[in-house]
């Protein structure tokens, strides 16, 4: 069984600890493996934009599964080929909910990042790197009227940030009287996307879509936005930063993010 297709969550996995810097090795690795044949891919709860930091550092990637599975971006050919967002009248509703909510929360729309103008005071960090933030920001379209701009359109996902464990238990009672999928991509974070969306189906999607098998497939992840992922493919690396339910469903356990475990086990597998 070959390894044509190497998917690698980015915060907590393929980045550094201060989630901007792909290190030498990586880099060295993961160039090795795509000049022998294997496409490449990132998936991560990020939105299309905030992806650019990382595929200026790596631009041989061919694939970005982004916003947790909503949609998959050919590179070579700058545009989509997989999409599944939720629709626009659940966006609506979703985002008339929040509005009467005093938490953080921002959505994600054509590979952007919206947020609700008067929200943002109520953004609590829970350890991410200023220059993070920092990136975030400048990726961020702030709106005065967040439901008005996105009337009529899709969101890839909604997330909510600092939830009280009360108004947490309201909202994912409502989300899932949706029917809508819910899922987290870092400390403190809970979001949404539509009901059968997440990196498990845009893994699948994107293999079918390059006519290949998952189980040819390579998927390295830290958090539970990366299970379905993590179970789709013939083999499944957690990280060694990885929660435990992760570190459970995977097949393998590798280095830490700091540590350099994708490169060591792209290494060892592809014998580079």
């Amino acid at each position: 069984m070959s390894i044509k297709l190497i998917a690698c969550d980015l915060d907590g996995t393929l980045m550094a600890a201060d989630h901007i810097t792909v290190t030498q090795r990586t880099y060295n690795t993961l160039l090795r493996a795509h000049e022998t044949g294997v496409k490449l891919a990132i998936a991560t709860g990020r939105t299309l934009n905030f992806t650019d930091d990382v595929t200026a550092q790596i631009p041989f990637v061919d694939y970005v599964i982004y916003s947790n599975g909503a949609c998959v971006y050919d590179r070579a050919a700058k545009k989509n080929i997989y999409t599944n967002c939720i629709p626009a009248a659940q966006t609506s509703e979703i985002l008339e909910l929040l509005s009467g909510f005093d938490m953080y929360y921002n959505a994600y729309y054509g590979g952007m990042v919206y947020v609700q103008e008067n929200k943002i005071l109520h953004y609590k960090n829970h350890d991410l790197p200023q220059a993070f933030l920092e990136q975030f920001i400048r990726c961020s379209n702030v709106c005065e009227d967040m439901k008005k701009e996105l009337e009529g359109k899709d969101a890839e996902i909604v997330a909510m940030y600092s939830v009280s464990d009360e108004d947490k238990k309201l909202l994912v009672e409502k989300f899932e009287s949706m029917h809508l999928h819910i899922t987290s991509s870092l400390v403190d974070e809970f979001e949404v996307t539509a009901s059968d969306v997440n990196k498990g189906t845009a893994i699948k999607g994107l293999c079918e879509a390059i006519g290949i098998s998952t189980a040819d497939a390579m998927a390295f992840g830290d958090a539970m936005n990366d299970y379905e992922m993590i179970c789709a493919v013939g083999h499944p690396y957690a990280m060694g930063n990885a929660c435990d339910e992760l570190k459970r469903a995977a097949k393998n356990t590798t280095l830490t993010n700091a540590e350099d475990g994708v490169a060591a086990a792209v290494e060892k597998e592809l014998g580079l």
